[in-house]
């Protein structure tokens, strides 16, 4: 055994979620100030308020920014750091802009990029937003006194401009900035404290995974190592299906409760060296449903996928396995634990069978292609079928843990990938 495995921290998987979530909501923000910002031409255009000149031009431009964020983040996807620094960018510039055009008219419009900032949850981003925002703050207020924008005319000089314009406002901007600091920072240790809780949780199903495992491995000497190489089988597929690693790992744990429901299986049948009778058989098969009973009512992300890879680990692509499903309506996780489980069936020795040759196994697989197994999944197994030898020399059969204690000492070694 002996490997070392690392442990998987899903605060980044969270806080990747939750900045594409705040990223949406950014855009959904801008286009509702996009539709205020028509409401007010349009009111404009009909005279129901007076209004400067430079509304009209002003207005147009702020639309078209403020549809920027819904192109990149709802129609392009593109959620980098990079991106929502450029977005928060051309935000505090828009305002700028709105400022030196439209002067006192907008002076609460100075505040918007730092509340916006806020939904990111992040200190350093707020910093970003406040510190960019001074310079675009003095170069426009003192461009809309330079340009004679209106409220301009309420100051004699420069020195009036910096003292009873740009410092108000300065004052009012950095009072607006502590506050949206304070709302940042507990928000950021609430989410510190989400994302313990979390990990804890997702702890907890591990160990109950591992006990669960620890039970099938003891039911049967003969494949003990079983669950532990389908679980590594399936994570060298995901992992080339593009998925993330926290997702693989799941994945991987809910592997090795494919076969859960064999707990229910009289022993009799399940270590029977000739060939099952049809009555024998039927009762094997209800392994698939006793999995899906046992695992479904747990709550928890990770016995929810064991849950649909215990019921669906047997079904083929064509249609023909356990319960008839076809390839859309099988997961795509239970397709992956469907090929290494056969995979590890075909290479290991049964009381009913010898092991077979794993190129022979390899060449069986492929004969499967688009039967059993779905194509892609193949092809995959085909590319990196070392990886699946180097897997089943690291877990040999005769490798098994003497007692219960050692099963338990080895789960909590190695059962993170």
């Amino acid at each position: 055994m002996g490997k070392k495995n690392s442990t998987i921290d899903f605060s980044q998987s969270m806080r990747k979620d939750h900045t594409i979530e705040a990223n949406k909501t950014l855009a959904f923000i801008c286009r509702l100030v996009m539709i205020f910002m028509a409401l007010i031409v349009i009111f404009a255009k009909l005279g129901c308020f007076e209004h400067p000149d430079n509304i009209y031009p002003a207005g147009f431009i702020a639309l078209v920014v403020l549809f920027i964020p819904t192109i990149i983040y709802d129609f392009l996807e593109l959620n980098s750091g990079l991106i929502r620094y450029f977005v928060l960018s051309l935000i505090v510039a828009l305002i700028g802009y709105m400022y030196i055009m439209m002067g006192h008219n907008v002076v609460m419009l100075l505040a918007f990029p730092l509340v916006l900032s806020c939904l990111y949850c992040d200190i350093g981003c707020l910093l970003y937003t406040f510190v960019l925002g001074i310079p675009v703050m003095i170069f426009s207020h003192i461009s809309a006194y330079k340009m004679g924008m209106e409220g301009a005319e309420l100051f004699d000089d420069m020195t009036q401009v910096v003292y009873y314009g740009l410092v108000p406002r300065f004052i009012q901007y950095f009072a607006i900035a502590c506050v949206c600091y304070g709302i940042t920072n507990r928000i950021q240790h609430l989410f510190k404290k989400l994302t313990e809780q979390n990990n804890e949780l997702y702890m907890d199903q591990e160990n109950l995974v591992a006990a669960l495992a620890g039970l099938i491995e003891t039911q049967s000497k003969e494949t003990g190592q079983h669950v532990r190489r389908v679980s590594e089988y399936t994570k060298v597929l995901c992992r080339a299906l593009g998925m993330e690693e926290d997702e693989v790992w799941k994945v991987g744990l809910g592997a090795m409760m494919h076969d859960v429901g064999k707990i229910a299986v009289p022993p009799e049948i399940l270590e029977k060296p000739g060939k099952l009778t049809e009555e024998e058989y039927l009762k094997m098969k209800w392994h698939v449903f006793y999995g899906r009973e046992m695992l479904e009512k747990y709550p928890g992300e990770i016995m929810q996928i064991a849950s649909i890879i215990a019921f669906q680990h047997h079904e083929h692509y064509d249609g023909t396995g356990y319960l008839g499903m076809k390839d859309g309506e099988i997961s795509l996780y239970a397709k992956c634990v469907s090929l290494a489980d056969f995979f590890d069936a075909l290479v290991s020795k049964r009381v009913y069978k010898d092991a077979w040759d794993p190129e022979d196994a390899r060449i069986e697989i492929i004969n499967q292609k688009g039967k059993y197994f779905d194509p892609q999944l193949v092809d995959i197994f085909e590319a990196h079928y070392p990886e699946f030898l180097k897997i089943m020399h690291c877990y040999p059969d005769d490798d098994m843990p003497s007692s219960i204690e050692e099963i338990f000492n080895i789960q909590n070694m190695n059962i993170r990938k």
